[in-house]
C-alpha cells in the first residue's frame, strides 16, 4: 500500500513535563547543530512569557505559553547516535533536527528551579518532614517534594543499576555518550555536562543533609557555547531569586500574588492538577516575605513551567522526512532561512558520522559565522537572502528571486549536481564560503571593524581598492559583489608567491574597471539605467566580446560554449564594449559630456556626484587662463581622490554654489528650471562646517569665502576674510581653522565675473573631462575625444521585463546588522 501521511510524521502538543519526563526518553543533538547561543534577551523573553502566561492563568484556566515546534526523528535503530554503547542507549531516542536552543534553555531553567527550591526547602524544613499536626506546613512540604521529583525527572533519568546510572535527558553527538559504566559514559558537551554534574550532586546527597548550592563555572577548554550556557543559567538564577523575593525586574512582569493562588481554585487545578489544601491556602493568603513565601512562589513558577509551557513535537519517520518538515516549518515565529534548510542536505551528503571533520563543515561554519551577526527575524532573513542572491549570480550567473522557496530550490538543485563527488561538493561550498567572507569582511564588515580581504595579505587592500569599495558600497551597488567575489576567490586560493600576487593585481584591476564602468553608466542616466542587467549578462556569459561567463560555471553545461573566465583584461574589454554599444549610449567623449553635464546629478545620486568631483579635483591647480576653473597639476599637489579623501566629509561635503532656493544676488536663469542648480557645474566640495556662513549669500560674498576656505594657510585665509570687509555667521578664526589648500575652491575665489548658467556649463565640461581622464584607464576605455563627434542621446531605460534594478535605490545595503 502507498505510504499514508500519518506514517510519515506525527505531531503532538505536549507540556514540558509530558515531553521530557517520558520514561526511557533521550534527546540527541546531531553534529551539525550549532552550539548553544541564546543571548540574555531571549532568556528574559522566556521568563517574561512564562510570567505573562502565569498571570493570565489566574484569569483564564485554559491559558498556556506556547514555545513553538520541535522537530525530531524517532531514531528507532540509533543510526544517528555516535559514539554509542548499543545495549545502554535510552529506549526512545529523539534526534533533534530543530529546537535544541529552546530545549537547552528549558532544561537549564528546570535545573535552576530545582536548585533554588532545594535551597529554600532546606531553609524552611531543614531536611525533616513537619509534624503531621501542622497541616499547612505538611502540605507545603508535600507540594515541594512533588515538584522537586517532577523537575528532576524532566532533566535526568536514573537507571536501576550500573556505576553511573544518571542519564541526562539531552546530549550531543561525538562528545557525549550514554552509558551506565563509569569508563564508558561521556558527558563533555556544555548542556550534558551541566545536567549530569548537577544530577549527580542531587542523587548523591542525603535528604537530611544541607544541599550544596549549585554554582557552575566554565571549564577550561570546554566546548563552544559553554560560556553562554552558564551565563544564561546564572541570569535565570538571579531572576528567579528576585521574583521569589517579590523584587521587581524592569524587563519582566511580576509573579501573581500568593493570595491569588490561595483563593482561585481553577488556578490551582490548572497549575497542580488538583486543589490545594484549605489550611495551606489560608496560610498562603497571610504570607508576605517569609522563606515559606519565597519557596511557594518558586513552586508555583515551576508548576507552570512543567505543566503549562507547551511545545508541538513533530516526530519524522526518518531523516528525509524530518528534513522536509524542517524546511517548511518554523520554530521561533520566523521562517527558516534557505541556509538553515540547506545545512541538513550538506550533512546528509557528507554523512553524519563524517561531517564534523569534513571540509564541508569548515565552509558551512564560516558561512554561519557571518550570519550569526544578525538577530533572528528580518535582519537574518535579509542577510541570508542577499548572500544567496549574490552566490547564485557568482556560482551560475543566475538571477535568483528573493522569494524564500525559490532560494531553497536553487540551493537544493545546484548542490544536487555535485552530491556524488566530494571534490565538487567541496569546491561548491568553498565558493559559498568565499562569498560570505567577501560580504562579511570586505563589503559590509561588522560594526567598527575595518574592511579586509580575508585570506589575503594586508597589502592587497590598497588605497584605490579601499576607495572603490567605499564608493560602490555607499552607492548600494550590490550587483558588483558577484564579479568581485570571483576575482577575490581566485586570489585567495592561488598558490602563495607570484601566482597569488598576480591574482591580487587582477582583483584591483577588476574593481577599478567595475567602478569606472559604473560611474560612466550612472552619470549619463537619470536612474540606474538597468545596470544590473549588464552585470548579470557578464556573469552569465551573454557576452558582446565572445568571452565565457564570469560565474564559476554555466547555469546549463554546454561543451560548445567558451569556458568560464576570470580575467581582468577580458572584463575591461567587455564592460567597455557595453558602454560604447548603442544600448550603452556612450560611444564617444562628446556624448558622455553632453549627457552627464545636463543631468541633475545631485538629485540622482550624491555618492556618484561626490566621486566625480573628487576624481576631477585630484592633483589639480587653478587655471590661470580661465578664472573659476581648474586644470591638471603635478602629482601630489592636491591629493583628494583617495580613501582618506572619500572619508573626509569635513572638507569634502557637497555644496551648491548658486543656492537651491532663489534668492537675491543670483542669475534668475538658475531657477527657470528646477533642475538647473543640481547640475554638476553648480556643485562644489567644501567644508561642511562652513555651510552656515556660505548658505544663501550672493556670489560676490560667496567667492570670498571659497578663496579663504581653499587658502594655503590659516593666515592667508584670515587675510582674505579681513580684507573683504564682510561679516559672516562664523568668526574669522573659526573659518580660518577650516581652511586647507584646495585649488578647486581657490579657483572659484579667483572668478570676479558673475556666476551664471553659461559658466556653470563650461565648468561642468572641464570637471567631467578631468574625471574622464582619471577613470578611462581603469576601464581601458578608448573613446574618441574629437569635438566634432556626433552626440548620441542615452536611452534612459529604467525597466526591463517589468523588473526594477534591485541593487540600488530599492532597500537597504547587503548585510546591514
Amino acid at each position: 500500500m502507498p505510504t499514508q501521511a500519518k506514517e510519515i510524521f506525527e505531531a503532538q502538543s505536549k507540556s514540558v513535563r509530558e515531553l521530557l519526563s517520558d520514561n526511557g526518553l533521550g534527546l540527541y543533538l546531531p553534529p551539525y547543530q550549532r552550539p548553544y547561543g541564546w543571548g540574555r534577551d531571549k532568556v528574559e523573553k522566556l521568563l517574561d512569557d512564562t510570567l505573562h502566561g502565569l498571570k493570565n492563568l489566574g484569569k483564564a484556566p485554559d491559558s498556556f505559553t506556547f514555545l513553538g515546534t520541535v522537530i525530531t526523528i524517532h531514531d528507532v535503530n540509533h543510526v544517528t547516535v555516535k559514539p554509542i554503547v548499543k545495549s545502554e542507549v535510552p529506549s526512545k531516542v529523539l534526534t533533534v533536527i530543530d529546537g535544541q536552543q529552546r530545549l537547552s534553555s528549558l532544561l537549564i531553567l528546570l535545573v535552576g528551579l530545582h536548585n533554588l527550591i532545594r535551597q529554600r526547602a532546606w531553609k524552611v524544613f531543614k531536611g525533616q518532614a513537619p509534624d503531621p499536626t501542622e497541616s499547612a506546613r505538611t502540605h507545603l512540604y508535600s507540594e515541594t517534594s512533588d515538584i522537586l521529583q517532577m523537575l528532576a525527572a524532566a532533566f535526568y533519568e536514573r537507571k536501576n543499576f550500573g556505576s553511573t546510572p544518571i542519564y541526562p535527558r539531552l546530549i550531543r553527538a561525538f562528545v557525549d555518550q550514554w552509558a551506565r559504566d563509569e569508563k564508558l559514559k561521556q558527558y563533555e558537551s556544555p548542556i550534558a555536562n551541566l545536567i549530569y554534574t548537577y544530577s549527580l550532586l542531587v542523587d548523591s546527597e542525603p535528604a537530611a543533609s544541607k544541599p550544596t548550592d549549585f554554582r557552575p563555572t566554565a571549564r577550561q577548554n570546554a566546548g563552544e557555547g559553554e560560556g553562554d550556557l552558564i551565563k544564561r543559567f546564572n541570569e535565570i538564577r538571579t531572576g528567579l531569586t528576585k521574583l521569589s523575593q517579590r523584587k521587581s525586574i524592569e524587563e519582566l512582569e511580576d509573579l501573581p500574588p500568593l493570595a491569588t493562588l490561595a483563593t482561585n481554585i481553577d488556578f490551582q487545578r490548572a497549575l497542580f492538577n488538583h486543589e490545594l489544601d484549605l489550611e495551606l491556602c489560608a496560610w498562603l493568603g497571610e504570607l508576605q516575605d517569609e522563606p515559606e513565601a519565597e519557596l511557594m512562589r518558586l513552586v508555583m513558577f515551576a508548576a507552570y513551567g512543567l505543566n503549562r509551557i507547551a511545545l508541538t513535537v513533530v516526530q519524522g519517520k526518518d531523516e528525509d522526512y524530518a528534513f522536509t518538515i524542517f524546511e517548511s516549518l518554523n520554530t521561533t515565529g520566523e521562517p527558516l532561512t534557505a541556509f538553515e534548510t540547506f545545512l541538513p542536505r550538506v550533512v546528509m551528503a557528507e554523512k553524519i558520522q563524517d561531517y564534523q571533520d569534513s571540509d564541508a563543515h569548515a565552509y558551512m561554519k564560516a558561512v554561519q559565522g557571518y550570519l550569526d551577526r544578525f538577530d533572528v527575524g528580518d535582519k537574518l532573513q535579509n542577510a541570508t537572502r542577499d548572500l544567496l542572491v549574490t552566490f547564485a549570480l557568482t556560482e551560475t550567473g543566475e538571477k535568483l528571486s528573493k522569494r524564500l522557496p525559490d532560494q531553497r530550490v536553487y540551493m537544493r538543485d545546484t548542490f544536487e549536481h555535485h552530491k556524488n563527488s566530494a571534490d565538487d561538493r567541496s569546491t561548491y561550498l568553498r565558493h559559498l564560503s568565499d562569498t560570505a567572507a567577501f560580504i562579511g569582511n570586505t563589503w559590509a564588515p561588522a560594526a567598527n571593524a575595518p574592511r579586509t580581504l580575508a585570506g589575503l595579505e594586508a597589502t592587497a587592500m590598497t588605497d584605490t581598492v579601499k576607495l572603490c569599495l567605499a564608493f560602490l558600497n555607499s552607492l548600494n551597488h550590490t550587483i558588483a559583489i558577484a564579479p568581485l567575489v570571483r576575482f577575490y576567490s581566485e586570489a585567495v586560493h592561488a598558490d602563495e608567491g607570484e601566482a597569488r600576487s598576480k591574482r591580487i593585481d587582477e582583483f584591483e584591476k577588476a574593481i577599478k574597471a567595475i567602478t569606472a564602468f559604473t560611474v560612466f553608466w550612472r552619470a549619463t542616466r537619470r536612474g540606474t539605467g538597468n545596470i544590473d542587467s549588464q552585470y548579470r549578462a557578464v556573469m552569465a556569459g551573454d557576452s558582446l566580446t565572445g568571452i565565457g561567463p564570469l560565474a564559476r560555471q554555466w547555469a546549463e553545461p554546454d561543451a560548445t560554449k567558451p569556458d568560464p573566465i576570470v580575467d581582468a583584461e577580458a572584463l575591461k574589454k567587455e564592460l567597455a564594449a557595453r558602454l560604447s554599444d548603442p544600448k550603452g549610449g556612450v560611444p564617444n567623449l562628446a556624448s558622455f559630456l553632453a549627457s552627464a553635464s545636463a543631468l541633475p546629478l545631485y538629485k540622482i545620486s550624491r555618492p556618484l556626484t561626490r566621486f566625480l568631483l573628487l576624481a576631477a579635483y585630484h592633483d589639480t591647480i587653478e587655471d590661470p587662463g580661465n578664472p573659476g576653473l581648474i586644470i591638471q597639476g603635478k602629482a601630489g599637489v592636491a591629493s583628494c581622490f583617495t580613501a582618506d579623501g572619500w572619508a573626509d566629509e569635513t572638507h569634502f561635503t557637497i555644496e551648491h554654489i548658486a543656492p537651491q532656493q532663489a534668492t537675491g544676488g543670483w542669475d534668475e536663469e538658475f531657477y527657470s528650471e528646477k533642475e538647473t542648480v543640481h547640475k554638476l557645474g553648480n556643485l562644489v566640495l567644501a567644508p561642511g562646517a562652513a555651510n552656515t556662513s556660505l548658505s544663501s549669500r550672493p556670489w560676490t560674498e560667496k567667492r570670498v569665502l571659497y578663496a579663504a576656505l581653499g587658502a594655503p594657510t590659516a593666515d592667508d585665509a584670515k587675510s582674505i576674510l579681513n580684507s573683504s570687509g564682510l561679516t559672516f555667521a562664523q568668526t574669522t578664526e573659526d573659518l580660518a581653522a577650516m581652511s586647507r589648500y584646495l585649488p578647486h575652491l581657490r579657483a572659484l575665489g579667483l572668478r570676479e565675473d558673475e556666476w551664471n548658467p553659461t559658466f556653470m556649463d563650461q565648468r561642468a565640461d572641464a570637471l567631467l573631462r578631468l574625471a574622464y581622464t582619471r577613470l578611462k584607464g581603469w576601464l581601458g576605455l578608448e573613446l574618441s575625444e574629437s569635438s566634432s563627434d556626433p552626440v548620441v542621446k542615452v536611452e534612459d531605460v529604467e525597466f526591463e521585463n517589468a523588473e526594477l534594478d534591485e541593487s540600488e535605490d530599492v532597500g537597504g545595503a547587503v548585510g546591514t546588522a
